[in-house]
C-alpha cells in the first residue's frame, strides 16, 4: 500500500518526532484509501484525523496542534509506519476518482435522501451542517437554530487542538445565522446574543492561545450588530446589557460602542451614559475606559476628556495625551500650556510630552523654545534621529552653526567613554555620508563590536587593507563558537578575507592560515569544512 520509505518519514518528520512515532503505530486504528493517499486515526492525548497524501512526493497532514502547524509529527509517522508494515513499497499510479457527481444524479431521490441521513448520523458534522440548513429552509425555525445554538454550550475544558474544532463548529452556526439575519433580524439577533454568551463562557475554560475562537467571538459580536442597527431592541436593555457584559464579563470581547450607536439612538445613548455614570470604579479600569470611549466616539467632548484624563494627573502620560486631545481640536495654546504644566508637575520626566511640546512651538513659530527642547532630548539621547531634529530647530532658530559645533564637541566628550558611548557619534556621521570620519572615530574611540563589524563591512568595499585585521578576528570569534554553525561562517568570512588580501596586493593570507590551521589542529569538523572551502 505505501509509496514512499522509511527514509521519507526520517527525513519529514526529523530523528525526535520520528522516534516518538514508532511508539504510536499500535494507536493507529482504521485506515482508508484516498484517490490521493490515506485517511486514519491515530488515538494520543485526543483522537486525531492523519492524513499522508501523494503530491509530487509524501505530505502529511494531521489535525493535532504540531500536525496543525504544518509540521510532519509523530502521528503522520505511526500511521505512515503502520502502511510500511503491511506491504512493500510501490510506486503509486494516478487514481482515476469515480465520478461522483454522475452516479449521485442516477441515484432515485429517495434511495439518496436515505443515503445522506445515513451518512449525517456517522458524522457530527455533517449532521450539524444539515441541520442548520434544515433550520433555515424557507421560513427559519427559530426554535431548532436556538436549540443548534446551545450546542455551543461547551463542558469542560478544551485542549488546544479541541478549540480548532469547536471555532469551526461556532462558525457553522454563525454562518447559518448571517444568511437569514438580513431577512429575518428581529428573530436572529437573540440568536447572536446567545452565541456571544456561550462562546465568551467557553473562552474562559479553553485553550485558545491560537485566537480561532476568539476570531469567531468578534464575528458574532458584529453580526449582533448588525441585527440590532437593522431591527433595534428596547433601547435601555441594550445600553444596560452593552455596560453590564464588558463591566462584569471576563473583559473579553471588545464591544465597540459605535457599532451600537445608531441602535441605540439619544434614549439608548443617554442610559449607556448615565449607566456608567453610576457604575462603582473597578480594579481594571473597565468603566474609566468605557467612559473614554463614549466621550470620543460619541459625545465627542473635548473638555470632558480633557477632565477625564486629569483626574489620573500628575501621571505623566496624561499630560500627553491631553494634549493631544486639544491639538486633534484645533486647540493649540491650550495643548501647549498643558504639556508646559507637564515638564514641571509631572511624576517623572517623558520624552513624549517634550516630543509634542516641540511640536507644537514649531507650529506655532516659538522656534527659539523648540530649539531649547530639541537639545535637552539630544542630550538624553543622542542618535541620527534627534541630532537632525536638533538641527533643523537651529536652522529654524537661526543658530545652526553654533548648535552644530556644540552638538560635535558633546558627542565627542562622550564619546571618550568608549564602547557604545560611541556609538552615536559614528552613526551620525555614518549617516552623514563621511564614512572617513566614522571610520576613524570608530578607530580612535573603540566604539561597539556590533557597529565596528558594520564599518569593516563597509570599508571592505573601498579600502580592504583596513578591512583585513577586523575580518580575521570575526572568523577567530566564530571559531571560538565551537559549533558547526560557528565554523561553517568562520569558512566564509576566511574566503572573504582571502580576497580582501588579494584586493590589498598582500601575499600574507596562506601563512594566516597555516598558522590557524595549526592552533585548531585538533578540531576535525572545522578541517574538514575548511578543506571542503578549499582553504
Amino acid at each position: 500500500m505505501a509509496w514512499f520509505t522509511d527514509a521519507d518519514l526520517r527525513r519529514l518528520a526529523g530523528s525526535q518526532s520520528y522516534e516518538r512515532g514508532t511508539r504510536y503505530v499500535d494507536a493507529v486504528g482504521t485506515v482508508d484509501e484516498l484517490p490521493d493517499g490515506v485517511v486514519a486515526t491515530v488515538e494520543g492525548t485526543e483522537s486525531y484525523v492523519v492524513r499522508l497524501v501523494d503530491r509530487r512526493g509524501l505530505r502529511g497532514e494531521c489535525s493535532c496542534p504540531w500536525g496543525e502547524d504544518g509540521n510532519f509529527c509523530k502521528h503522520c509517522v505511526a500511521v505512515g509506519l503502520s502502511l510500511l508494515a503491511a506491504g512493500p513499497v510501490r510506486r503509486r499510479r494516478p487514481v482515476r476518482p469515480p465520478d461522483l457527481r454522475a452516479y449521485l444524479e442516477a441515484v432515485d431521490r429517495s434511495a439518496l435522501v436515505d443515503l445522506v441521513v445515513e451518512l449525517a448520523a456517522d458524522d457530527p458534522a455533517l449532521h450539524r451542517r444539515l441541520s442548520l440548513r434544515a433550520a433555515t429552509h424557507g421560513r427559519p425555525d427559530v426554535k431548532e437554530l436556538r436549540r443548534l445554538v446551545g450546542g455551543l454550550r461547551a463542558r469542560g475544558f478544551l485542549s488546544y487542538g479541541r478549540s480548532f474544532e469547536y471555532a469551526r463548529k461556532a462558525a457553522d452556526v454563525l454562518d447559518t445565522l448571517d444568511s437569514v439575519a438580513a431577512a429575518h433580524p428581529a428573530e436572529i439577533g437573540p440568536l447572536y446574543l446567545t452565541v456571544i454568551q456561550n462562546l465568551t463562557r467557553t473562552t474562559e475554560q479553553a485553550d485558545d492561545s491560537s485566537g480561532s475562537i476568539g476570531d469567531v467571538l468578534d464575528r458574532a459580536v458584529s453580526g449582533y450588530a448588525a441585527t440590532c442597527r437593522a431591527a433595534p431592541p428596547d433601547p435601555v436593555t441594550l445600553a444596560t446589557w452593552l455596560v453590564d457584559f464588558q463591566v462584569n464579563g471576563p473583559g473579553w470581547p471588545d464591544i465597540p460602542i459605535a457599532d451600537f450607536a445608531e441602535a441605540l439612538g439619544p434614549a439608548g445613548l443617554t442610559a449607556y451614559r448615565d449607566r456608567l455614570a453610576q457604575a462603582p470604579a473597578d480594579p481594571a479600569g473597565t468603566i474609566r475606559h468605557l467612559r473614554e470611549d463614549y466621550l470620543k466616539v460619541i459625545a465627542k467632548d473635548t473638555d470632558a476628556l480633557v477632565a477625564l484624563y486629569a483626574e489620573d494627573l500628575p501621571q505623566a502620560y496624561r499630560y500627553q495625551q491631553i494634549a493631544g486631545v486639544l491639538r486633534a481640536a484645533g486647540r493649540p495654546a491650550e495643548a501647549i500650556a498643558w504639556l508646559r504644566r507637564g515638564l514641571t508637575e509631572a511624576d517623572h520626566p517623558d520624552s513624549r510630552i517634550d516630543e509634542m511640546l516641540a511640536d507644537l512651538l514649531t507650529e506655532a513659530e516659538e522656534f527659539g523654545e523648540a530649539a531649547g527642547i530639541r537639545w535637552r532630548l539630544f542630550s538624553r539621547r543622542p542618535g541620527t534621529a534627534s541630532h537632525r531634529a536638533l538641527l533643523d530647530a537651529a536652522e529654524r532658530a537661526g543658530t545652526l552653526a553654533g548648535t552644530a559645533e556644540r552638538a560635535d564637541a558633546f558627542l565627542h566628550d562622550r564619546a571618550r567613554a568608549g564602547g557604545y558611548a560611541a556609538d552615536p557619534l559614528i552613526e551620525i556621521l555614518s549617516a552623514s555620508g563621511d564614512a572617513d570620519a566614522a571610520w576613524s572615530a570608530g578607530i580612535e574611540y573603540r566604539c561597539g563590536p556590533g557597529l565596528m563589524w558594520r564599518l569593516a563591512v563597509d570599508r571592505a568595499r573601498t579600502r580592504p587593507a583596513d578591512a583585513i585585521p577586523f575580518f580575521a578576528r570575526q572568523a577567530e570569534d566564530e571559531i571560538d563558537r565551537k559549533t558547526r554553525k560557528g565554523y561553517v561562517e568562520a569558512a566564509r568570512l576566511l574566503t572573504e578575507l582571502r580576497t580582501l588580501h588579494e584586493r590589498a596586493g598582500s601575499d600574507g593570507f596562506p601563512a594566516y592560515l597555516a598558522g590557524l590551521r595549526h592552533t585548531h589542529r585538533n578540531k576535525p569538523t572545522l578541517m574538514a569544512i575548511l578543506t571542503g572551502a578549499d582553504l
